[in-house]
């Protein structure tokens, strides 16, 4: 039979029907909400598939075959009982679509480094704790979705920095801060119904909205505090956790120049190597002399510069305020990050009539917090 897309949904099947075989040329099979619990190790043979649909089945695996299915484009297997996937599923290197949610995943295979053509993941309602920073390599993603993961802490900037990312959705989570760098075609966002959350970085301003000040109650970061980089707010007294990696902070208006010689190497070892990531230097990590280095060379750029005009990546090391809103009804607070004093005064000077800046000092470790008796 010469057809190319076949649609077998809600017909009860508990295996796939061999009937697959009668049709030549096979492209797009939909499968969805049926009982199938396998996927047969025949139905990687029809090489020409390029659009698997089964989300809703009972599918326990994947098979480690199937990177088989080499012209394969689009790949759902949402709400099924997925628990890992197969390594070899970084060997599909046409996929562009990808969805896993609604399964019971705890990991990403690292091998997905490899899915350079891959635009859309969604592995929403799943119990990951962390991304893998190797997903930073598929560098056509442009919509990402990992809400509803009551367990994820934190999105690496290398993967919210990613260069076509234009689609991020991260709601129902348990982030403890947000990245401070994003992708400058970043056009939505739906991240801020975190419960830990008590601070926005400037560049989520745009997608913000007041109505989001009735989320429910925040919930005190659950974390230790130990290692991490805190400032208190002077005016509401609240403690915010500032980017993993944060090593000083700069009032404003500051001297100048006062960012290290250190940032400029971190920066400049960012850009040393384009063809095999600095985080897989093997070589690169057995010549630092410290170990926080290569963790630092890892995570990339923390932040970016808050002027428009500059967005310079950076590292451990910046000018810092913390800005409200004049003449609104929302108590949400900002935060800025700029490379030097004098983007500072850019910024102020174009925003000076919409914003205004709290003041804040650095808190150490054993400074008791007292987030609890502050209404957010």
């Amino acid at each position: 039979m010469n057809r190319t897309i076949l649609h077998w949904s809600y017909l009860n099947f508990r295996d796939v029907p061999m009937d697959l075989f009668l049709y030549e040329d096979l492209e797009e099979v939909y499968l969805k909400e049926n009982f199938i619990s396998v996927i047969p190790q025949w139905l990687l043979s029809i090489t020409t598939l390029k659009f698997i649909h089964l989300a809703g089945n009972n599918l326990s695996e994947l098979p480690t075959d199937i990177y088989m299915l080499e012209n394969l484009e689009f790949l759902d297997v949402s709400n099924n009982e997925l628990k890992e996937l197969p390594p070899t599923l970084g060997l599909l290197l046409r996929l562009q679509q990808l969805n896993v949610s609604g399964n019971q995943l705890t990991q990403l295979p690292l091998e997905m480094s490899s899915l350079r053509n891959l635009e859309q993941l969604n592995i929403s309602k799943n119990r990951f704790r962390r991304l893998p920073i190797q997903l930073s390599e598929c560098v056509r993603l442009n919509e990402l979705n990992v809400s509803d993961n009551e367990t994820l802490l934190h999105i690496p900037e290398r993967i919210a920095n990613l260069p076509m990312l234009q689609s991020l959705a991260a709601d129902r989570c348990a982030l403890i801060y947000l990245p401070a760098a994003l992708s400058k075609f970043m056009n939505h966002v739906r991240i801020f119904h975190n419960t830990s959350i008590n601070y926005l970085p400037m560049i989520y301003e745009k997608f913000y909205q007041n109505f989001y000040d009735n989320r429910q109650r925040f919930t005190p970061i659950s974390v230790s505090s130990k290692g991490l980089f805190w400032v208190r707010e002077l005016e509401t007294r609240k403690r915010l956790l500032l980017p993993v990696g944060t090593r000083q902070v700069f009032e404003v208006p500051s001297k100048e120049n006062r960012i290290s010689l250190y940032d400029d190497c971190l920066h400049a070892i960012q850009t040393l190597n384009r063809q095999v990531p600095v985080y897989e230097n093997t070589a690169l990590h057995r010549l630092l002399p410290e170990p926080y280095m290569s963790a630092q060379i890892n995570n990339g750029a923390i932040a970016r510069c808050t002027t428009s005009q500059c967005s310079r990546c950076l590292y451990t090391s910046y000018y810092f305020m913390v800005v409200k809103r004049f003449g609104s009804s929302s108590k949400q607070l900002f935060t800025c990050n700029f490379c030097t004093n004098r983007c500072a005064n850019l910024w102020l000077a174009s925003n000076s009539r919409r914003y205004y800046q709290l003041p804040w000092r650095v808190s150490e470790d054993d400074d008791e917090d007292v987030d609890n008796a502050v209404k957010h």
